[in-house]
C-alpha cells in the first residue's frame, strides 16, 4: 500500500531516509525536518491510508507499551515541567512523537514520546523488522533489521559478536583509530601463546588494549621492585585476578598481543617510575586499540562479565498491524552517567573513580562491561545492547567535538568536566591534579582554549570563575591550586552558565589584566602532580566590608558571615555570605574583613566574588565564597552594594 497523496510529506517521513524514491513516496521528503507531532495526527494519517503511521499507532496502542508512555504523562503533569503539554490533561493522544534515527551506524530506529521538554518525561522504544524481507519491506525500508539486542550474559557469543560489530563499524567508517601500529608504552602484558608476562616494549610499535578497573582495598597482585623477575618470567594463570583473566580472554579473542594494566605495567613502589608513567596517560590510553572498562567489578578479583535480565524486563512485542515489526521499550534514565548534561555518576563503582574520567575520554574506543549489558563509545558514535546510549547527548562525543571541531567552545566543555570530575573519588587526594593531566594536555594541543590555568582556560576565563560548591566543602590538607580554581577545594562543582556557549547569556563586569600559573617544581602544568601556584590581577568594582561570623558551621557545613559596611542604621549595607569550605572555628573567627567584587550578571544573576585578605600577603586576596542574587527577591541588597562599590585597578587574587 502506498501513501494516498504522494505529493505531500507525511509525519513519518523521517523514517524513509533509506527508501527508494521510485517505490516509496515519502523518500523524497525524508530530509525535511519534522517537529514533535501529536500521536493523534499519526492516527489520522493512518486512517487516510499511510501504512507506516498505521504501524506506529498500532505499536503505541499495545497495552504494555501504552502504559509506559501514559505514566510519563501523569509524572509530567504533577511536576509541571518546562514545556509541559498541558492539553494532555484532557487528551492523552496529544503526546508528542519523534524519531531518533541519527545513529545510522547501528541501524537503530528509536521512537520517542514526549510529555514535556524535560528529558525525564521522554520514553524511548526500539522498533525493527524481524525475519526475512518481503515485498512490503523491499518497497519501504522505514523499519529494518536491528543488529543489537539485550543478551542473557555479557560473555556470550552474541555479546562478542556485538563488540566485533562495533569495532568493525568504527574501523571502516570512522577515524578514531588509524589502523596502523602505534608506539607502545614502556611496559605491557604479553598474552599470546601459553605464557603471560610483563615485557619491556618502550620504543616498539604494535597494538595493545588497555583496562580500566577499580582498585580494591587490598590489591596485592601488582608489579613491584621485589617481584619484577617473577612478573617478567611466566605468570601462572591461577594467580592472576579474575578481572585481569577475563580481560586477557577478550584481548586474545580480538587477536591482540598485549594488554596494559596499570597495576602490572607501572612499578607500584617506585615513586619515580609512577611519576613518569602517570604523566604518560595521554599517550597510553590515547594510542590504545580498545579500552576495556570493568564497570561492575568491585576490585580486581571481581568478574568482568555479568548476567542480564534486560530482555525479560523489557520484552520485545509484535506490532498487531504488521507481525514482522517488533517494538521494545528502553530502560528509562539508566544511562545518565554517560550523558553530557548530568554530573551524577550513578551506582557504577568504576565510574566513580577519579582516574577513570580521563581513561574514558582519552581512549579512542571503549567497551563497558556493565551490570546488564555491553556499552560502546568511540569518538564518533555510541551504542549499547538496549539502545539507551543512543538517545542521550553523550559526554565523550561532545568532548571530542569540542577538541576537534570546536563545536562546543573548549572552556565551556571544561565546565562540564569540572562538574563531572569534582564528583569523583580518589584514594589519594594528591592524584587529583595528575589524573586530569592527560585531558588538559590534549586541550592545550588543540589550541582551542589558550593557556591552561589550573583546571581553567585562558579564553573566556572570567566566565569560568563563577563556580559554586554544592556539597563537600573541603580543602585539601596541603595546598593544591590557587583559591580561584575549583581544584583548590573538594566538593561537587556547579557552573550555572555552562550552557552559555556564545558567552551572550552573561555580562562580565571585571577585566582580567593578568593570569599566571606555574608548578612548584617548574614542570609543565598539564603533566605535573606538583601544586600549581598562580594569581589573577583584576580591575573591577568592589566594596571593602566587615565580616562578622554569624554561624561557625560544623564538620559538614561551612561557616556563614554577615558582611557589612562600617557603622549601622539606614546607611549600612549588608548581606550574607557562606564560605566555600569548612574551617576550624579559630580560623573562621579570625576572618574579620571581606572584599565583595562585582563579577557581573552571570546567567541573569548579579554575582559577587567574596574575597578575604590572603594569609601570606594582606595586600592580596583569596577567594572565600560567591554570592548570587536573584533580581526579584533581593534586588535591593545587590543594588545597594553595587551603588557603594568603587573601581579598583590592581586587585590580586591568589
Amino acid at each position: 500500500m502506498s501513501h494516498p497523496t504522494s505529493s505531500d510529506p507525511c509525519h513519518c517521513r523521517a523514517l524513509h531516509k533509506n527508501c527508494d524514491p521510485t517505490t516509496c513516496s515519502q523518500a523524497k521528503f525524508a530530509s525535511q525536518r519534522e517537529e514533535p507531532t501529536p500521536l493523534k495526527l499519526f492516527r489520522k494519517s493512518s486512517e487516510r491510508g499511510c501504512p507506516t503511521c498505521a504501524i506506529i499507532t498500532s505499536a503505541l496502542s499495545i497495552p504494555d507499551i501504552r502504559e509506559i508512555w501514559r505514566k510519563s504523562i501523569g509524572i509530567a503533569l504533577r511536576g509541571r515541567r518546562y514545556g509541559l503539554i498541558t492539553s494532555l490533561l484532557h487528551d492523552e493522544e496529544d503526546i508528542r512523537i519523534e524519531f531518533d534515527i541519527t545513529n545510522h551506524d547501528t541501524e537503530r530506529v528509536v521512537l520517542r514520546t514526549r510529555a514535556s521538554d524535560v528529558s525525564d518525561d521522554w520514553r524511548h522504544f526500539n522498533m525493527w523488522r524481524d525475519g526475512v524481507s518481503d515485498e512490503q519491506s523491499e518497497r519501504c525500508r522505514a523499519f529494518h533489521a536491528l543488529k543489537f539486542h539485550p543478551v542473557e550474559n555479557t560473555d556470550s557469543a552474541s555479546s562478542f559478536e556485538h563488540l566485533e560489530g562495533w569495532m568493525k563499524d568504527c574501523s571502516e567508517n570512522h577515524t578514531c583509530c588509524s589502523g596502523d601500529d602505534t608506539v607502545l608504552p614502556t611496559r605491557l602484558l604479553r598474552v599470546t601463546g601459553d605464557q603471560i608476562r610483563v615485557v619491556n616494549t618502550e620504543g616498539k610499535r604494535g597494538r595493545y588494549i588497555t583496562l580500566s578497573h577499580k582498585w580494591g582495598l587490598n590489591e596485592e597482585f601488582r608489579l613491584t621492585q621485589f617481584n619484577t623477575d617473577f612478573m617478567t618470567d611466566c605468570i601462572p594463570w591461577d594467580v592472576i585476578p579474575k578481572t585481569y583473566q577475563e580481560s586477557i580472554e577478550v584481548t586474545r579473542r580480538l587477536g591482540i598481543e598485549y594488554i596494559w594494566i596499570d597495576s602490572l605495567c607501572i612499578v607500584q613502589d617506585d615513586t619515580e617510575d609512577w611519576r613518569k608513567e602517570a604523566g604518560r596517560m595521554k599517550s597510553v590510553y590515547g594510542n590504545s586499540y580498545l579500552n576495556i572498562a570493568a564497570v561492575q567489578a568491585v576490585d580486581s578479583y571481581g568478574s568482568l562479565f555479568a548476567s542480564s535480565n534486560l530482555g525479560v524486563e523489557y520484552p520485545a512485542q509484535t506490532v498487531p498491524q504488521d507481525h514482522a515489526i517488533q517494538i521494545r521499550p528502553q530502560p528509562n534514565q539508566t544511562h545518565r552517567h554517560f550523558g553530557s548534561n548530568y554530573y551524577d555518576v550513578g551506582e557504577a563503582l568504576l565510574l566513580q573513580r577519579g582516574w577513570v574520567l580521563q581513561e574514558r575520554i582519552l581512549s579512542p574506543r571503549v567497551v563497558y562491561y556493565d551490570t546488564n549489558e555491553l556499552k560502546w563509545e568511540c569518538q564518533a558514535a555510541t551504542d549499547c545492547q538496549c539502545g539507551g546510549m543512543t538517545v542521550i547527548s553523550n559526554f565523550k562525543l561532545d568532548y571530542h567535538r569540542s577538541v576537534e571541531r570546536n563545536q562546543t567552545p573548549l572552556p565551556y566543555q571544561w565546565m562540564r568536566i569540572s562538574e563531572r570530575y569534582s564528583a569523583l573519588k580518589f584514594t589519594y587526594n594528591s592524584d587529583r591534579l595528575v589524573a586530569l593531566a592527560g585531558i588538559a594536555e590534549q586541550g592545550v594541543q588543540s589550541g582551542r582554549g589558550g593557556r591552561y590555568l589550573a583546571g581553567l582556560w585562558e579564553r573566556s576565563l572570567a566566565h569560568q570563575l563563577c563556580w559554586s560548591l554544592m556539597n563537600g566543602h573541603k580543602r585539601p590538607d596541603t595546598y593544591h591550586a590557587p583559591s580561584w580554581s575549583w581544584l583548590s577545594v573538594f566538593g561537587l562543582v556547579l557552573n550555572p552558565n555552562r550552557m552559555d556557549f556564545a558567552s551572550t547569556g552573561s555580562r562580565i563586569d571585571v577585566e582580567i589584566l593578568e593570569a599566571t600559573c606555574k608548578t612548584a617544581d617548574g614542570s609543565v602544568p598539564t603533566t605535573s602532580s606538583s601544586p600549581v601556584w598562580g594569581f589573577l590581577r583584576v580591575k573591577g568594582r568592589g566594596l571593602r566590608m566587615q565580616a562578622e561570623l554569624a554561624d561557625p558551621g560544623t564538620d559538614s557545613r561551612p561557616p556563614v558571615y554577615r558582611v557589612h559596611t562600617e557603622g549601622s542604621g539606614a546607611g549600612e549595607v549588608s548581606t550574607w555570605a557562606q564560605a566555600d569550605y569548612i574551617m576550624a572555628q579559630d580560623e573562621a573567627r579570625a576572618i574579620t574583613k571581606a572584599f565583595l567584587l562585582f563579577w557581573g550578571d552571570i546567567w541573569d544573576q548579579p554575582t559577587f566574588l567574596v574575597l578575604r585578605p590572603a594569609l601570606t600577603d594582606s595586600q592580596k586576596f583569596e577567594r572565600l565564597g560567591i554570592i548570587r542574587f536573584s533580581k526579584g527577591d533581593r534586588a535591593k541588597d545587590w543594588e545597594k552594594i553595587l551603588a557603594h562599590c568603587g573601581t579598583e585597578d590592581n586587585i590580586v587574587i591568589v
